[in-house]
C-alpha cells in the first residue's frame, strides 16, 4: 500500500460493488460516472492493486477487492453508528433503512406497514427493494431482507416473521366462462398462471411443480405481482398468497378445501447492523405488525 488513500473512496468502492455499474453507483452517491471511475482508480493506485474486473453484467470484485470489502463495510457501519449515537442524543431515530423482499411482499405487505412506521419516526428514510431474487445480506446490500428460507451461511441473524397461506385464485369472469374446478385433477382442463421455470428465485415457489402441473402454465412471469394482474385479467388460474388477494372482488378463491399451501417468511439481517437502533426498530415493528395481521395472512384451518 502507498502513503494512504482518501477514506471517502471507500464509499465509492462499496457503492460500485453493490450497484455493479458506475452509472448506478453514481446515482446512489449523487455524482457522475466519471467521478466514480476517477475515485476507483485513485483507490487502486493508493492500494497498489486492481479491485474490480469488468464483466458483461457489471463490475465484479477481484480477490484483493474481496479481502478489502469486510473492512470497508465495517468502516461504513462504524460511521453509521457514530452518526446514530450523535443524533440519538435527542432520542429520535434517524437515518436510512433499506428492506429487501420478494415483489409480492414488497408490493402488497411492506408499504402500508412501513408508512405507519415512518409516520411515527419521520426522520427515518425507508427504502423498499421489491425484487424476486436473493438479497446479498452478508454484503449488507440491504439492512433487512424478507426471505422464504433460512440463510445457509454467513454472519446472519434470522427471525420468523410470519406464516402465510397460498391457494388458487381466478377472476370472476374466468369462472363464469370456464367454470370453477371442483378437484385438483380438473386443473388439467384449465389454463394456469405461474412462474417462469428457469427463473425461480427460491425452491419455496415451486408450487405448480409440486402438483405436477408445470406444463399447464400458459402465462408465466418472474413477478408475483404480474401473475396477480394476469389472473385478475382472466389469463387463467394461479396460486397467490392470501395477503395479495384479500378483499379484492376481482379475485375468487378456488379449491381452498382441497389445496392450501403454507410458507414461512423470515426476516434476515447481518450481525453488524443489529446494533443500529433504527434497523432494530424496523425489524421489531415488522414483527409486531405481522402478528396483528395474522387473519390477512392465514385462512382458518379446520
Amino acid at each position: 500500500m502507498r502513503d494512504g488513500f482518501d477514506w471517502n473512496d471507500l464509499r465509492v468502492f462499496i457503492a460500485l460493488h453493490r450497484m455493479k455499474r458506475m452509472t448506478d453507483a453514481g446515482k446512489v452517491l449523487g455524482v457522475d460516472q466519471t467521478t466514480i471511475a476517477r475515485r476507483i482508480k485513485a483507490l487502486e493506485r493508493a492500494i497498489g492493486t486492481h479491485l474490480f474486473v469488468r464483466r458483461a453484467d457489471g463490475f465484479e470484485l477481484t480477490k484483493a477487492g474481496e479481502r478489502i470489502l469486510p473492512f470497508a463495510l465495517e468502516i461504513e457501519h462504524s460511521g453509521e453508528k457514530l452518526l446514530e449515537e450523535i443524533s440519538g442524543q435527542n432520542k429520535r431515530l434517524s437515518g436510512r433503512v433499506r428492506v429487501g423482499a420478494p415483489d409480492g411482499l414488497g408490493t402488497f405487505f411492506l408499504p402500508a406497514i412501513l408508512t405507519r412506521f415512518q409516520q411515527d419516526n419521520p426522520d427515518v428514510d425507508v427504502e423498499v427493494v421489491a425484487s424476486s431474487r436473493e438479497f446479498r445480506v452478508a454484503e449488507q446490500e440491504v439492512h433487512l431482507a424478507l426471505c422464504l428460507s433460512l440463510p445457509e451461511s454467513g454472519r446472519l441473524l434470522a427471525r420468523k416473521l410470519a406464516d402465510y397461506h397460498l391457494h388458487f385464485f381466478a377472476s370472476s369472469e374466468y369462472i363464469q366462462q370456464k367454470g370453477a374446478p371442483k378437484a385438483l385433477g380438473e386443473l388439467q382442463d384449465h389454463r394456469l398462471v405461474g412462474y417462469i421455470s428457469d427463473m425461480l428465485f427460491s425452491r419455496e415457489v415451486r408450487f405448480l411443480e409440486e402438483l405436477g402441473l408445470r406444463r399447464m402454465v400458459r402465462f408465466a412471469s418472474s413477478s408475483m405481482a404480474a401473475q396477480r394482474e394476469a389472473i385478475r385479467s382472466g389469463a387463467g388460474l394461479g396460486i397467490l398468497p392470501r395477503f395479495m388477494a384479500l378483499n379484492d372482488p376481482g379475485l375468487v378463491p378456488v379449491l381452498t378445501d382441497r389445496y392450501l399451501l403454507k410458507r414461512t417468511v423470515w426476516i434476515v439481517s447481518h450481525q453488524s447492523t443489529e446494533d443500529l437502533a433504527r434497523v432494530r426498530s424496523v425489524s421489531e415493528y415488522l414483527q409486531r405488525a405481522a402478528r396483528s395481521r395474522r387473519g390477512a395472512l392465514l385462512l382458518s384451518e379446520v
